[in-house]
């Protein structure tokens, strides 16, 4: 049995989610971690337009990633006839959000966790966060924000070690019942 290899949380993660269709929403979930601050959590949310381009909404998405930070994005999993199907074709795939924001952020790493969609809603759900409408956000940001800290904790529970990982969820747990407390006295 071999026994799976944990790594440390990076100083600056930056976990983005695009829910795309007509009108895209995007997040960012920035989690920024250290020995005096503990960890620090900001979600930033944005629809964009019908008219916005992919190049705009990819620019948008980029240029809101701080510089020393790691992008933590999901990609699907691919079937091999999906795979098979490309090379016949001689088609390249087309670019998914991570390969795009590194071509236009090529100082930034990106880790890459492929899941499927029912992963994310699994994993929103078993810590209750909800996709959250209201007048000032549109349904696909919400869902894109739900899907940022989804991938978070997924990251967080199959990459991280635990002692880090009990703490940061537990801070990311407080902060939670802070923006919730915040956003009821609103």
């Amino acid at each position: 049995m071999t026994a799976v290899r944990r790594m440390s949380h990076p100083r600056v993660l930056v976990s983005v989610c695009i829910d795309g269709c007509r009108m895209p929403g995007a997040a960012l979930l920035v989690v920024r971690t250290g020995p005096k601050r503990g960890a620090r959590f900001e979600l930033d949310r944005r629809s964009f337009g019908s008219a916005e381009t992919q190049r705009t909404v990819i620019t948008s998405i980029a240029e809101r990633i701080p510089r020393d930070a790691i992008v933590l994005a999901h990609t699907k999993h691919l079937s091999d006839h999906a795979l098979r199907h490309s090379a016949v074709l001689g088609r390249p795939l087309p670019p998914d959000p991570p390969a795009l924001i590194a071509r236009y952020r090529p100082d930034l790493r990106t880790i890459c966790l492929p899941c499927e969609r029912r992963e994310l809603l699994d994993a929103a759900a078993a810590y209750g966060i909800v996709a959250e409408s209201g007048p000032m956000w549109t349904r696909m940001e919400t869902r894109a924000a739900r899907d940022a800290q989804a991938l978070w904790l997924l990251f967080l529970w199959t990459h991280c070690r635990p002692k880090q990982r009990n703490w940061l969820a537990a801070a990311w747990e407080a902060w939670r019942g802070i923006e919730r407390a915040r956003k009821a006295q609103s």
